[in-house]
């Protein structure tokens, strides 16, 4: 099953059948909003009050929660959308050999475009780590500002060295991509993002639309096999 965070039918169906047998997510998430347990800015962001305040609820601990929560996903072969913004020459190699991670091997500054905002910028996302990284939200990702169609993606060369490539003549794109959940490096993370996403469509707050901005996946150096690419989307 496909979870598109933008999407409530497709979040909520999701998180209805992962629980259904298991627990009353609907009646728990009231009963803590009348103790005014969901007021605390923490119990939003990107902590771990939320899932420890849920497992508590159930008896568990936050291990044990995320243990039973990954198993049920698993069975279900979740997979989550995720969308890598790039400005790369041709999009058959993205279909040929997956999105992959920045590295060394991957990555060819050529000759005519080892200019210092080139290397800059590989300098910037080299130190944030090896990626693939993709947006969680497709908002996100529609937003022509983000740096990611500016990124060192459009000099990746897994078919070889481009050094006729012109970064500025390039097509930016975005790769809608299904990425299986057993497969994601922290899971805490995106089981927290689910139950945020689930819990605003059932209660909505004010800035629903600007909940998952700049939200990211991050595959920390794992490649993407091309079966996970759901289609290619120029912009």
């Amino acid at each position: 099953m496909i979870i598109d965070i933008d999407n409530a039918n497709s979040v909520q169906s999701f998180v209805s059948m992962i629980t259904s047998d298991w627990f009353d997510i609907d009646a728990m998430y009231y009963d803590l909003k009348s103790k005014s347990q969901i007021n605390w800015t923490n119990f939003w962001n990107i902590t771990h009050n939320m899932i420890d305040i849920i497992s508590n609820c159930l008896g568990h601990t936050s291990e044990e929660f995320l243990n039973s929560w990954e198993t049920k996903c698993i069975e279900q072969d979740a997979k989550i959308m995720g969308y890598h913004c790039t400005r790369h020459s041709n999009k058959e190699v993205f279909i040929k050999n997956g999105v992959l991670p920045l590295s060394e091997e991957t990555i060819n500054l050529s000759q005519t475009q080892k200019r210092p905002d080139a290397e800059n910028l590989w300098d910037y996302r080299s130190k944030r780590g090896s990626g693939p990284y993709f947006f969680l939200s497709y908002k996100s990702a529609r937003n022509p500002n983000n740096h990611f169609f500016k990124g060192p993606e459009i000099l990746l060369a897994v078919n070889g060295h481009q050094p006729s490539s012109n970064s500025e003549k390039s097509s930016p794109f975005i790769i809608h991509c299904a990425i299986p959940f057993s497969i994601l490096p922290d899971k805490k993370y995106y089981t927290f993002c689910i139950l945020r996403a689930y819990f605003n469509f059932l209660d909505p707050e004010d800035e629903i639309e600007s909940f998952f901005e700049a939200y990211s996946i991050d595959l920390k150096g794992n490649t993407l096999d091309p079966q996970h690419i759901v289609k290619i989307e120029y912009i």
